[in-house]
């Protein structure tokens, strides 16, 4: 209930801001150009599962991110490290 309100207010801010901006409409031979590539990316990536396991692609992926992100991880944890006070008396 809480974050709904907050959501509202955020969006009738928004619409107050940018409302009076009018964007010309976005051309349909674009449109249907981007909805036949998604439609062929979509419709065969069963392709993709006769040669790699869906679950391995969902344990792969995370860990990718995390490879890929290993040195802002690092950082970020040590930098948590470095705030924690440790006081040997």
């Amino acid at each position: 209930m809480i974050v709904e309100g907050l959501l509202n207010g955020i969006y009738t801010l928004i619409e107050l801001l940018f409302g009076w901006i009018t964007l010309p409409n976005f051309p349909t031979q674009l449109t249907s150009s981007i909805n036949s590539f998604f439609n062929v990316v979509f419709d065969n990536i069963g392709i993709i599962f006769l040669v790699v396991r869906p679950i391995t692609i969902k344990i792969a992926i995370p860990i990718l991110i995390a490879i890929l992100n290993f040195d802002k991880v690092y950082k970020l944890t040590m930098y948590i490290v470095r705030k924690l006070p440790f006081s040997i008396e």
